[in-house]
């Protein structure tokens, strides 16, 4: 082997290694932003949806308890004030 195929090699174990001694940190920073609601998205996102789908629809899941749908109103409803939309949420 030359030279640079153990240089290659050698990047290659230390970029592993680095990247696994890290995960944990990562893991964790990952939470508190979702848990801030900052939110995630990015690479994270597309791996989440790969390599754990149960997380993915939790999210989903939760996502569509948390948005409340409003009704489209109807000429004559109490929702209208002058041609304007008034949405009320009890």
């Amino acid at each position: 082997m030359d030279a640079s195929s153990v240089i290659a090699v050698a990047v290659i174990v230390v970029a592993t290694a680095s990247l696994l001694a890290l995960a944990p940190l990562i893991h964790r920073d990952t939470r508190r932003r979702w848990e801030k609601g900052i939110g995630g998205g990015g690479l994270g996102s597309a791996l989440d949806a790969v390599w754990r789908p149960s997380a993915e629809d939790a999210h989903a899941q939760w996502e569509a308890q948390v948005e409340m749908p409003a009704h489209a109103p109807s000429p004559g409803d109490k929702g209208l004030d002058k041609g304007r939309i008034v949405i009320d949420l009890h």
